[in-house]
């Protein structure tokens, strides 16, 4: 895709969801953000282009990059406290800003979604490239080892749901210091929720996740109808990355859905009634509203090394998320009935 020309004075903070670095902007219509960037992710978003297309509808759009000056990014809006924001839609609690005047354009994937559920898984066991330094190392270790990350390949990095309640109403006690209302009944879960599981109850996680406002009926048909397109998706990503030779540390699956129920059942008519033709725009299918998104993102530690072979690290996270996504569709199926 060309290269899409931004104009630093109109970017703007990107408040509408949180995670990763600091310093994360926004076009003014929501579909694109702009986040500081290490060459290598740039690296990686351009040789997909080039040299691997069959990955891109897998990936967030890539638009291009942009160079801004410390003062273009205050000048528009860019966050520096510890509280930190990005495009994915997950409050993940990361730390330091990255200081850097390189800045990638990507789609907003919770762009086109009224209250977008948000769920980040991160992949892989090993969580650092072979350029971290021996101290990053034993810190990532000790995640890894501590948490699903080490026994699954994956951990829940981050979550938001749409409850339409205030407050963690329904939140197990064990788990409400790592979750926040964010005033509009939306739950937002930091990367501290996803350490505390285990093996035994990962599915938990899951379940607040497609869940979040109980089982009725009509709860319970939308939780089945995006836990068998996640599975495609996923299946479709693990497939694709099996007959690549890259390796992608510390890379996450981006879930999300519609979780106004409203909203969804609204949507899913609108997409009923869209009948695609043969000269219609693409702009136009692009201004359709979503029911359910599924991407790979986070590539600041992605490379290619031909030679030896797939990425298990990042795919064995993949295939543990199927199973779990695989057994609460089949729960789902069970309550229904």
């Amino acid at each position: 895709m060309a290269k899409k020309q931004f104009d630093p004075s109109s970017l703007q903070a990107f408040g509408n969801a949180a995670a990763g670095h600091d310093g994360v902007l926004s076009d003014s219509s929501g579909a694109a953000v702009v986040k500081p960037c290490t060459p290598a992710e740039i690296t990686f978003y351009e040789s997909i282009a080039s040299s691997h297309p069959d990955l891109a509808p897998h990936l967030p759009t890539y638009m291009g990059s942009l160079s801004l000056s410390a003062d273009q990014q205050q000048g528009a809006g860019a966050v520096e406290s510890g509280m930190i924001q990005t495009a994915t839609g997950v409050e993940r609690l990361h730390g330091r800003k990255l200081e850097t005047e390189l800045h990638i354009v990507l789609e907003n994937i919770t762009h086109g979604f009224k209250r977008p559920n948000v769920l980040d898984l991160k992949l892989g066991a090993q969580l650092w490239d072979e350029a971290s330094k021996p101290e990053k190392r034993a810190r990532l270790d000790e995640v890894s080892n501590s948490t699903t990350s080490g026994s699954l390949g994956f951990r829940i990095a981050g979550m938001r749901t749409y409850t339409g309640q205030s407050g963690a109403k329904g939140v197990d006690e064990k788990f409400k210091e790592f979750v926040e209302d964010n005033g509009s009944g939306t739950l937002v879960y930091n990367k501290f929720y996803g350490r505390k599981f285990t093996t035994k109850d990962i599915e938990e996680g899951f379940w607040a996740y497609v869940l979040p406002q109980g089982k009725e009926t009509r709860e319970l048909e939308r939780a089945r109808e995006v836990l068998s397109y996640f599975l495609g998706e996923v299946r479709d990503i693990q497939k694709a990355f099996e007959s690549k030779e890259s390796r992608m540390y510390s890379a996450s699956i981006l879930l999300v859905y519609e979780g106004d129920l409203d909203e969804y059942e609204k949507t899913k008519n609108t997409l009923a009634d869209a009948k695609p033709q043969e000269d219609e725009d693409e702009d136009e299918d692009e201004d359709l509203p979503k029911l359910a998104a599924v991407k790979m993102i986070d590539f600041a530690h992605a490379t290619w090394h031909p030679g030896q072979g797939p990425d298990e690290n990042a795919i064995r996270g993949m295939r543990s998320t199927n199973k779990i996504l695989e057994s609460l569709l089949n729960q789902v199926e069970k309550d229904i009935q």
